[in-house]
């Protein structure tokens, strides 16, 4: 089960993609730090060993608790990339280099053409969903490119979980 590979392991949180989750692209955003919390709060439960939070620069502007999120900046419980580099230069430079997993919804499309992210990203990223206030996280690699993201049933922990449901 995917629990083990977050066991020890080091997970970096695409920050940015985390808060702003539900968000449609024409949405008057606003980021919440709630869903990060939840995010870190599940990944210790999973015992990540370290977990790395980085968001995009802008983020500062659309947060919902800008005083908790200043201080969590000011203990490096959170990093923010330089203002007009996006933080998914980071978070995949970090994870290539530290053998990192990537939580975050984000397929990572514009940095395909890059070697390393097109053999590797789907087997290091945990997509996620919140589901009554709790998140859940599962692994991407069982979702298929080009066939309309359709799952991989013997490898995504879901179906089990609705099979056993019904």
């Amino acid at each position: 089960m995917f629990e083990n590979k977050i066991s020890g392991a080091t997970v970096i949180i695409d920050g940015s993609n985390v808060a702003l989750y539900g968000h449609k692209d024409s949405d008057k955003k606003t980021a919440v730090l709630g869903n990060i919390l939840e995010v870190i709060r599940k990944l210790k439960e999973l015992k990540a060993s370290e977990i790395i939070t980085i968001c995009d620069a802008n983020i500062r502007y659309i947060i919902d608790e800008k005083d908790k999120f200043n201080r969590m900046l000011a203990n490096k419980k959170l990093i923010l990339s330089p203002s007009g580099i996006k933080a998914d230069t980071f978070i995949l430079d970090y994870a290539r280099e530290k053998n990192c997993l990537i939580v975050s919804n984000d397929k990572f499309r514009e940095y395909r053409d890059n070697d390393w992210v097109n053999k590797n990203i789907d087997n290091i990223t945990l997509g996620f969903i919140f589901v009554g206030g709790d998140v859940m996280l599962e692994p991407v690699n069982g979702v298929k490119s080009g066939k309309k993201n359709k799952v991989d049933k013997k490898q995504s922990g879901w179906w089990h979980f609705f099979k056993n449901k019904q």
